[in-house]
């Protein structure tokens, strides 16, 4: 089964409970289908990019109403496309959902072996001389200039 991962924007409530609700019943729903949930993370409430608004189909979006702030949650999970499909329609249909989407992180084990880990990229190494300064700074000039000539 490939391994996703779920972010989720929910309207924000004073109390967490309906929030905790979704949760819970989204994770059932994978678990109950032969899936397997990794990880949950509530990364809390923050302020929206932008007013959202949620479908007309849903049971909003009238003239003013939007939401700027938001409940933001995420969840990986190993489960089959289908299972993917039956998520998404429903978390379409409730009301409380804003945006979300369903990333596909891999299929075989390698692919997701060393998610997680944190790496760390060296400037000194991936940038060119003339760009770290020194006598190697003219001849990135005169790389320049040739190259432009070209």
């Amino acid at each position: 089964m490939p391994l996703y991962e779920l972010v989720c924007i929910t309207k924000h409530h004073l109390t967490l409970t309906p929030i905790h609700s979704l949760m819970r019943t989204t994770t059932q729903l994978i678990t109950q289908n032969g899936g397997v949930v990794r990880n949950l993370d509530f990364w809390g409430t923050r302020n929206l990019p932008q007013r959202m608004k949620v479908g007309r189909r849903r049971g909003g979006g009238g003239e003013g109403e939007g939401e700027f702030v938001g409940d933001y949650w995420t969840l990986r999970f190993d489960a089959s496309p289908p299972l993917v499909n039956a998520l998404n329609a429903r978390l379409r249909l409730n009301p409380s959902v804003l945006r979300w989407t369903a990333l596909r992180l891999g299929s075989k084990l390698e692919q997701v072996a060393g998610m997680g880990e944190e790496k760390t990229v060296s400037f000194e190494r991936e940038m060119p001389g003339w760009m770290r300064g020194g006598a190697e700074v003219e001849e990135g000039v005169r790389e320049a200039r040739e190259w432009k000539d070209l």
